[in-house]
């Protein structure tokens, strides 16, 4: 029996929701850490610099041409993928996201005027914005790249999952 929970805790928490609303603070996150990466230069010493700029076009592109899909590694760790079509073209690209914020907001549970209380992260649209999506992903109609992207187990290598 407790086989039979821990399973479907696991599976619940390896589960992809789809965020439909509030994209545009997705993107706010994004450019928010593209910003960053570019002003200190860290991109450059990026393995794969051009996700950068993948990142940047899905953090100024018209929400509506966004496809985000967030599934949960535990401890504030998401493997994040995107899809954007746009007139001139598609792209797909996955990243993992560690919720710095979330976890702040823990460091200063207390200090309940903190400001990073107020800020929105990546676990409050994973939370509240997002809608579980089946596990066979049937209904969803994406690139076959950003299929494959979903169904990778790549993320959890890397993270030790």
């Amino acid at each position: 029996m407790k086989n039979q929970e821990k399973n479907s805790e696991d599976s619940k928490k390896y589960q992809w929701r789809e965020l439909c609303k509030k994209k545009d603070e997705f993107q706010k996150i994004v450019k928010l850490l593209v910003d960053f990466d570019e002003s200190t230069g860290r991109y450059r010493r990026y393995g794969d610099p051009e996700s950068h700029f993948m990142r940047r076009s899905i953090s100024v592109s018209d929400p509506e041409l966004l496809r985000i899909f967030i599934q949960s590694l535990g401890g504030f760790i998401y493997y994040i993928v995107v899809e954007l079509r746009a007139q001139g073209g598609q792209l797909s690209s996955s990243w993992i996201h560690e919720d710095g914020i979330r976890a702040e907001r823990d460091e200063f549970k207390k200090q309940e005027d903190h400001p990073v209380h107020s800020i929105v992260c990546m676990t409050d649209l994973f939370e509240n914005q997002c809608s579980e999506i089946s596990e066979d992903f049937s209904e969803i109609h994406v690139s076959d790249q950003t299929q494959e992207l979903l169904l990778s187990d790549n993320h959890r290598i890397q993270c030790g999952s």
